[in-house]
């Protein structure tokens, strides 16, 4: 009797687990008639209302691909013709993690939410979103996003760079016109300012000529980094007159300095061409 119970439970099993993916394909047959009337008619695919029915299909949907393909239709009209940036993020989340989904249609949906982050400025979130799903997303394009990432905190780290050099001159300034020895700086300022104006134009002009030497080369950012170098060049001369002069103040300044200058060069160019950077992996 026992044996007989268990064989009976074992074909009643084996039965509905071999139709199982027959009837979740019935089941999904109204979702996927639906899907492509949508997608065959403009005015229907540009429907809030058609939309938000569709989504509410595919959420009550078996879990196959068809499911997976209708809410990426829906994310992709949020995203681009709605302006629902949030509800689409939300629902391509569920297709990259629908394990129905194939694997082209998740590759396309992490793609999605990768991008529309990157287009938001949420370079942070775009690497995270590629650390947490790297098998979902092109290697190269994961470089690309890292990259963007690692200039952004580089960009962070040259700001504060610049900002500290200028809040350490200004401070040797100020402590100089309370000793009331500030004339030493003007003094040092204006025998330096015809050097500085040439080096100025030096990086300017022969950077810039340089550059346009090459095919898409672009003068500008040589430009601006000449008219950038100069005010850091004349306020750091300005401090070196009136700051300490033992050996570690001279270290520290000129270390200072230099890192502003570099600092400088990185925001200019990252800014207006950052292709220059690629040269140096950046």
């Amino acid at each position: 009797m026992r044996t007989a119970l268990a064989l009976g439970l074992f074909l009643r099993v084996g039965v509905f687990g071999l139709a199982s993916p027959a009837l979740a394909d019935a089941r999904a047959a109204p979702l996927a008639t639906r899907l492509e009337q949508i997608r065959n008619d403009p005015e229907l695919s540009s429907d809030p209302a058609v939309l938000e029915d569709l989504a509410a299909q595919a959420s009550a949907a078996p879990a196959t691909s068809v499911r997976a393909d209708a809410r990426l239709v829906v994310a992709e009209a949020w995203l681009g013709r709605l302006h629902r940036r949030a509800d689409a993020l939300g629902m391509l989340r569920q297709v990259a993690d629908d394990p129905a989904a194939d694997a082209l249609t998740a590759r396309l949906a992490e793609r999605e939410i990768v991008d529309t982050l990157m287009a938001q400025g949420r370079i942070v979130g775009a690497a995270s979103e590629v650390r947490a799903h790297e098998s979902q997303v092109d290697a190269r394009f994961a470089k690309q996003v890292r990259k963007l990432e690692r200039r952004l905190w580089l960009r962070a780290a040259a700001l504060g760079v610049i900002v500290l050099f200028a809040v350490l001159a200004t401070l040797a300034l100020v402590r100089a016109q309370r000793r009331r020895v500030l004339d030493v700086a003007l003094g040092a300022l204006r025998s330096f300012a015809p050097a500085a104006a040439a080096f100025a134009a030096f990086v300017g002009i022969v950077g810039g000529t340089l550059a346009a030497q090459f095919e898409k080369g672009n003068a500008a950012p040589f430009l601006l980094l000449g008219a950038a170098v100069a005010p850091l060049v004349l306020l750091g001369r300005a401090w070196s007159a009136v700051g300490a002069v033992h050996a570690s103040a001279r270290v520290g300044r000129g270390i200072i300095c230099a890192a502003s200058t570099l600092a400088a060069a990185f925001v200019v160019l990252e800014s207006c061409s950052p292709m220059y950077l690629e040269g140096f992996g950046l």
